[in-house]
């Protein structure tokens, strides 16, 4: 191998090895953002393939288990993809003899990159989004909070929507409070979230499709993006169908709970998360 080759496959590492560890970083912190997107591309094409091929991740894995199955093909694309960027470097300086039309070794990097399809055709957007309003209904043994949504509101959505073409990650996030206001303890509480398509459902009592959230009496959990994910019990299809819709639709949060301890579940800081693909 030639120096340049040498050298363009070390910065090349080097950057690839700092993609990772941001990745990894994101990850634990439950926000993914420039650096998992920056991971992904520099382990192009192979990373698309193998996400247009491979399943989807089992949701009750843990999440050491589903930080290794993704970081661990990645890690591979891009040792494949340092030879690749050290052959393009060894060939260009055969193909230079001249010290006067050398090209520096970031430019070589950057030809590298496009001759092998990492081509910036696609980005990730994070988007978190807040409900437009509130709509409190009584049943008998169940209360229902309908969180109505709007993603018109949200500049992340807004700036681009022309340009979605998928969702690679959804959750919901916020507290969750058991307050019994005094009242003798009373059992368990259980929180779930239906996912309508409608901003006004037509009906409350629909399956869940997240949850439960289990609390017992003065009792507050809060939920972060990591776990807002794994509560889905389904496919959200019906979310990312409207995410990458009109935008609008409604979240309805079902509490359950009887007598003595009335009243059901507080809910604050509510919001969707999502990962927008755009072109």
């Amino acid at each position: 191998m030639t120096s340049w080759g040498r050298r363009a496959a070390r910065i090349y590492l080097l950057v690839a090895g700092l993609a990772l560890l941001a990745m990894l970083a994101e990850t634990l912190l439950g926000h993914p953002g420039t650096g998992t997107m920056f991971a992904a591309i520099l382990a192009a094409p192979w990373s698309m393939l193998a996400a247009s091929i491979l399943p989807p991740l089992p949701r009750d894995w843990p999440m050491a288990a589903g930080l290794a199955v993704r970081m661990a093909p990645l890690a591979l694309f891009m040792l494949l993809n340092a030879a690749i960027v050290a052959g393009i470097a060894a060939r260009s300086e055969r193909d230079v003899r001249s010290a006067a039309s050398r090209i520096p070794l970031v430019l070589v990097m950057f030809a590298a990159m496009l001759s092998n399809g990492c081509i910036l055709t696609s980005r990730q957007v994070v988007m978190v989004a807040e409900p437009v309003g509130v709509t409190e209904y009584f049943n008998v043994g169940v209360r229902a909070l309908v969180y109505e949504f709007d993603l018109a509101n949200c500049a992340a959505w807004r700036d681009h929507r022309g340009k979605l073409s998928g969702v690679t990650d959804l959750t919901i996030m916020g507290g969750f409070a058991y307050p019994t206001g005094g009242l003798p303890p009373g059992p368990t509480l259980n929180v779930t979230i239906v996912i309508a398509e409608d901003p006004v459902p037509k009906s409350v009592l629909e399956p869940a499709g997240w949850g439960p959230v289990r609390l017992d009496s003065d009792q507050s959990h809060r939920v972060e993006w990591s776990e807002g994910q794994r509560l889905f019990t389904a496919d959200p299809r019906t979310l990312r169908r409207q995410v990458t819709g009109d935008g609008r639709f409604s979240l309805v949060v079902q509490s359950y709970w009887s007598a003595p301890a009335l009243g059901g579940v507080l809910v604050s800081d509510f919001h969707v998360g999502a990962v927008l693909e755009t072109k």
